[in-house]
């Protein structure tokens, strides 16, 4: 009996560390030079990247791209933040053919996004809405997802948070076109 206990209690700690959510300090906020931009429009809505190097023209930015809209203390985004790790660490988003940006939103103090983006294992560029500009085109809740093709052209939206990995990349491969 004692055998099967210390069998059950091992087997159970083993399982315990296989959680997605559980990586920790490999992440790290890249510049945001690499999201591609285009010719300034009349509108303007400027958002300083994550690393403190620059600022962003929201409008500016090209496609392909996956926007998501974030914070730190968002339940259902820290719930969807593995399925994009994984989305990020897929060829189509290693070669730089779709990119993958964050807007992190609404935050109780400056370092608390970049602190999560760290702990969580983040590594694609992020912009920092400080006064909450975004929400005139994204709307007041988070999380929120939006798919830009290499026009410029929102080609779908998601509101809420991903419930699963498949659900994430099947949107993105009918958005895009693309096999993941």
């Amino acid at each position: 009996m004692k055998r099967i206990s210390s069998l059950i209690v091992f087997v159970l700690l083993l399982t315990g560390c296989s959680s997605p959510s559980t990586t920790q300090g490999t992440g790290f906020i890249p510049s945001c030079n690499q999201i591609r931009v285009g010719i300034a429009p009349e509108k303007k809505l400027e958002l300083p990247c994550l690393d403190g190097s620059t600022s962003i023209d929201f409008h500016q930015i090209k496609g392909p791209i996956v926007i998501n809209i974030w914070g730190s203390w968002c339940e259902g985004c820290r719930q969807e933040m593995p399925y994009f790790i994984d989305l990020y660490a897929t060829q189509s988003f290693k070669t730089g053919e779709i990119q993958l940006l964050g807007i992190d939103v609404e935050e109780d103090s400056p370092n608390s996004g970049p602190d999560y983006i760290k702990q969580s294992g983040m590594s694609w560029p992020h912009l920092n809405d400080i006064d909450d500009k975004t929400k005139a085109i994204f709307g007041p809740g988070v999380p929120v997802t939006w798919f830009i093709d290499s026009n410029g052209v929102v080609v779908n939206k998601h509101i809420g948070a991903y419930q699963n990995k498949k659900q994430l990349f099947s949107q993105v491969e009918k958005a895009f076109g693309i096999t993941l």
